[in-house]
């Protein structure tokens, strides 16, 4: 193998690992939101609006880690 190949071959692992984490982070901030919300829905008895607020601060903090992600893998 010439250190070409080698080269290319670390930077697509590295594109990879970091592409496995986008979807990790996406999932993660969406339950949280969501377990936030459900969480002080029940234990304080406010409405199912908080479930959908936190809910929804989930899916724009997991599009905000996929943007700044991406931004960072294209440079």
């Amino acid at each position: 193998m010439t250190p070409r190949k080698r080269e290319g071959l670390s930077d697509t692992v590295r594109t990879i690992g970091a592409l496995s984490t986008v979807g990790i982070s996406f999932v993660l901030a969406i339950v949280l939101g969501a377990g936030a919300g459900y969480f002080l829905m029940t234990r304080f008895g406010l409405g199912g609006w908080v479930f959908l607020l936190f809910f929804v601060f989930g899916v724009v903090a997991g599009i905000l880690n996929v943007y700044r992600t991406a931004g960072r893998l294209l440079k």
